[in-house]
């Protein structure tokens, strides 16, 4: 599943769920899962760059490649979640 439709759908389904709470508790909740998805989106990423350094040992250059590449998704990620506030 595309990383930006699980954000929208989640924020949606999120805004209805919690459309009872008042702002502030609300605005608590959404803080604590937007953590958790970035908690989430650096330990994926961490492992992903240590599978990619044990196999591409030998091509330092590539691997350098693919750590830009996940940089920039990583960022990308942050700024979304940022957004959802």
């Amino acid at each position: 599943m595309n990383l930006e439709n699980l954000i929208e759908r989640v924020t949606v389904e999120m805004d209805k769920a919690l459309s009872d709470l008042p702002g502030d508790e609300k605005a608590e909740i959404l803080g604590i899962v937007k953590k958790a998805m970035l908690d989430t989106s650096h330990r994926t990423h961490r492992e992903l760059k240590e599978t990619a350094v044990v196999c591409c040992g030998p091509e330092a250059d590539l691997v350098h490649k693919l750590q830009e590449q996940m940089d920039q998704k990583r960022d990308m990620l942050i700024a979304n979640l940022s957004a959802m506030r």
